[in-house]
């Protein structure tokens, strides 16, 4: 009967191990954590956390004299919370067997710390299921709109994990003033998938290059600054390039703009000259006309420009056109178009009339064009109000007319309500954080 009982204890230590083969631990791997961005991810002081990636369930876990170890499940992973310096970890499944785990490199895990690992399980005799596999977006700018196979959900940060079945994948990545992208990824089995989604802004931007004391810079009547300088954002279309040294113009130029394009002007001291013009004098609008190889005069379009408000005035090439709605006929070629209303002014807009059919343009009615808040703090669900209004719950992103200040206030139960002034930029979006302190019992 002995020599039995230690046949069964024999056969049983060598069959053990195969079974155990049934499942191992690879990329294991420190989740780092870069300083500009150390919130994101999310640790423990008095305990080292494990993500261990697998669609498996009924694991347990034990480390040192058999501690039991707490054991969080996820979507596609399980979270270990470890004693600190953890050295071996056992991990038992019903199916599958036990597994001895050493930390590799005989290192330990440290509280404070949290550490990912992929766990493979698998059973010959299982009828095949399609796995999931991780997604990694890298995402600029910041705060968009992610869509993925039909399924929209908003994305606060530069960095998005998406755990999919593995096949291929439609996503679009959207924002505000800036151009969508849209594509699709196949998932493998293999490895997880990271791409990188650049999205382009609508704007363009020129860069000036000019010799040394040259003097101040303008942009469509606007003043950047001295010598070399970059422009705000603009549109696609013709601006107007000038340099004064005080009330004197030295260049006045038309340069045609592309549609995000990035235009860089390099000034030689050559170009530099009076010339007789004044800011105080409205922008002359005749960029090259389209090409005719015939030489013969292009005709004219009929143009109708509208605007929401009556009461708002409409400027075309500089001259006032009319209020609420103007209709005339403009030759081919670039022209500007602004509204006014108030002392205030919107952002030129550009068109290129470029054949004789009628042509109809909607103009904004507000002066400094509207702006996007933001808003978010450290609590989620957070109430808004601005200048005393409900307008939800954080995070969110509100638009509201550029001309004006605004008061946000952010308050929910347990915490000290905060409260900031901002000011939203046309055309641009502001990002509003505050943190809310809980209040003491």
């Amino acid at each position: 009967m002995k020599r039995t009982g230690l046949a069964l204890i024999l056969l049983f230590s060598i069959l053990a191990p195969l079974r155990a083969q049934e499942m191992g631990l690879e990329d294991f791997a420190k989740v780092k954590r870069p300083p500009w961005k150390w919130k994101t991810v999310e640790v423990d002081k008095t305990c080292a956390l494990l993500d261990l990636l697998t669609d498996e369930q009924g694991f347990q876990f034990t480390c040192g004299a058999n501690v039991p170890v707490e054991a969080k499940p996820g979507e596609g992973l399980i979270t270990l919370s470890l004693p600190n310096k953890t050295t071996h970890l056992t991990i038992t499944h019903p199916e599958f067997g036990q597994l001895m785990w050493r930390v590799p490199g005989s290192k330990k895990l440290h509280k404070n710390n949290r550490y990912r690992a992929v766990l493979l399980a698998g059973d010959p005799t299982k009828e095949y299921k399609s796995p999931k596999q991780w997604l990694v977006l890298n995402i600029s700018p910041r705060d968009v709109m992610l869509q993925i196979d039909s399924v929209s959900k908003p994305v606060r940060g530069e960095v998005q994990e998406l755990y999919l079945p593995v096949g291929k994948h439609g996503y679009k990545v959207e924002a505000p003033f800036y151009m969508p992208v849209q594509d699709t990824v196949e998932l493998t089995p293999d490895a997880r998938a990271e791409i990188t989604v650049q999205l382009q802004p609508f704007y363009s931007f020129l860069t000036v290059k000019a010799p040394r004391r040259s003097g101040t810079l303008y942009i469509d009547n606007a003043r950047i600054s001295k010598a070399e300088a970059t422009s705000y954002r603009l549109f696609e279309g013709c601006h107007n390039v000038s340099i004064f040294r005080k009330d004197k113009c030295w260049y006045d130029s038309l340069l045609v703009i592309g549609r995000a394009e990035k235009k860089v002007l390099e000034l030689a001291q050559s170009d530099l000259y009076p010339r007789p013009r004044s800011l105080d004098e409205p922008l002359s609008v005749n960029p090259p006309a389209p090409e005719d190889s015939a030489g013969v005069s292009l005709p004219p379009a009929p143009v109708k420009i509208t605007v929401g408000d009556p009461e708002t005035e409409i400027w075309v090439d500089r001259e006032y056109a009319g209020k609420g709605q103007w209709e005339g006929t403009l030759s081919q070629g670039f022209h500007l178009a602004q509204t006014r209303k108030d002392s205030l002014s919107s952002d030129v807009t550009t068109f290129w009339i470029r054949d004789e059919f009628p042509q109809e343009i909607t103009l904004k009615a507000f002066g400094m064009g509207y702006g996007l808040l933001n808003i978010h703090c450290n609590v989620e669900g957070a109430g808004i109000k601005i200048n005393g209004g409900d307008y939800g719950q954080t995070p969110k992103i509100v638009r509201l007319d550029a001309s004006k200040i605004y008061k946000v206030a952010l308050s929910k139960d347990g915490y000290k309500d905060g409260t900031l002034t901002v000011r939203p930029r046309g055309n641009n979006m502001v990002d509003v954080y505050m943190k809310l302190k809980k209040k003491r019992i």
